[in-house]
């Protein structure tokens, strides 16, 4: 009587081992390959979205105001890195929420204006590194 039993358990077992169980609706929704997934939506970088989040960054964008209002290239070069030094390295804005993307942009600000500037060339190196290694696009100016 055990082994009838035993050998029921196992054929049992080895029959639902070999059934094709049906999916259910949500497992039949094909997920998109990484070539079809279309980009991920744009994220908002302009200076009221981080200043909602980050209030310190109005000082950097009134600096940036202040020297293109006087006309003053080494000034606006030198706000510019202050911005961007300042969202790469001390803002409470989260990488999701733009805080590299924005860093890129103001140091690419700041490289037009003096495109031999090693620390700004340096800084926009690491951050699209950083991008790559993630295997992350690098983001533009919008």
């Amino acid at each position: 009587m055990k082994i009838a039993i035993s050998l029921l358990g196992m054929i049992l077992i080895v029959s639902s081992c070999g059934q094709k169980q049906e999916a259910t609706p949500e497992q039949n929704v094909e997920q998109p390959s990484a070539e079809t997934s279309q980009a991920p939506p744009k994220r908002d970088i302009s200076n009221a979205a981080l200043v909602a989040i980050d209030k310190d960054i109005q000082k950097y964008i009134d600096g940036v105001s202040a020297a293109k209002d006087k006309n003053d290239n080494a000034q606006l070069i030198n706000a510019y890195i202050a911005f961007a030094d300042y969202m790469q390295y001390e803002s409470n804005v989260s990488p999701r929420e733009g805080k590299y993307h924005r860093a890129l942009v103001e140091y690419r600000n700041a490289l037009e204006l003096d495109p031999s500037n090693e620390k700004v060339v340096n800084e926009i190196t690491q951050i699209e590194d950083i991008y790559r290694s993630m295997g992350r696009p690098i983001p533009g100016n919008e």
